[in-house]
């Protein structure tokens, strides 16, 4: 289980974007930012094209 950001690291992250957060929801999000960090970093990793779904289809001709 990915470890959450440290508690200055993201107070001053919500502090330089302006989210202002209570308590809870601060504690909240900062209790999963671990996963949203590997999450981005997973989301951002460069793929080749063999990594894209293979979608291919033949339209219909339309009645016109």
């Amino acid at each position: 289980m990915p470890d959450p950001m440290d508690k200055p690291q993201f107070d001053a992250l919500m502090a330089r974007h302006g989210i202002p957060l209570t308590e809870a929801e601060r504690e909240g999000i900062r209790a999963v930012s671990g996963h949203i960090l590997a999450f981005a970093a997973r989301v951002r990793t460069p793929r080749d094209a063999g990594a894209e779904m293979a979608v291919t289809f033949a339209p219909k001709d339309a009645a016109r």
